[in-house]
């Protein structure tokens, strides 16, 4: 048995703590129920105990902070499809970049891609790295007419959201696993609500 007073163990026939002189009658608690409320009580009193909850909490900020940063990452962007797109010639032929090897990242074509376009344009080849051609001055040719991919940002926002609730979660849970493997605090339904 402990004194509900002080908390100090007294023996069961005692009448008075021997510790602070409260009078004991009808005021003894048993010996688990005293010893989980006052052992996790005591856990703020150690130092390594507010050292593990400061790296708990910088854990806690990290994981989240990872997981927006990983989900920012991941972000839709606005890209061009280079299907759709076309490189219009001056002669009146139409040509889709991506069918004919012109990767198209920007809203115009780089140094490389408009070289290919307007040697494309003019010799109707695909053969960019003849030796023809490595040399040769071609005036632009072309008119490049981009056309943009649907960017989806509903389903990334929705998965962004559900990652940051899911590693919280996981962190919590994780925290009551710590007390009830620290001081045999058994989680209770009143414990799961705090979470959700």
């Amino acid at each position: 048995m402990f004194c509900t007073s002080c908390g100090q163990k007294i023996s069961d026939k005692a009448d008075f703590c021997t510790e602070c002189g409260a009078s004991i009658k009808n005021n003894k608690i048993p010996h688990t129920e005293h010893h989980n409320k006052k052992t996790r009580g005591d856990l703020e009193q150690r130092a390594w105990y507010r050292f593990l909850k400061v790296i708990y909490l910088l854990f806690f900020i990290s994981a989240i902070l990872a997981t927006i940063g990983i989900s920012w990452a991941e972000k839709p962007r606005r890209t061009i499809d280079g299907n759709l797109s076309s490189i219009a010639c001056d002669n009146g032929k139409y040509y889709a970049p991506a069918k004919n090897s012109i990767w198209v990242i920007g809203d115009t074509l780089d140094y490389t891609d408009d070289k290919h376009a307007r040697i494309l344009c003019k010799y109707d080849t695909l053969d960019f790295y003849n030796y023809r051609y490595s040399n040769e001055f071609i005036a632009k040719n072309y008119v490049f007419k981009p056309i943009y991919e649907k960017t989806d940002y509903v389903s990334w926002i929705a998965y962004s959201l559900l990652a940051i609730v899911i590693v919280w979660l996981v962190l919590r849970i994780i925290k009551l696993a710590f007390f009830y493997i620290a001081i045999g605090h058994k989680p209770k339904i009143e414990d799961f609500k705090k979470i959700i």
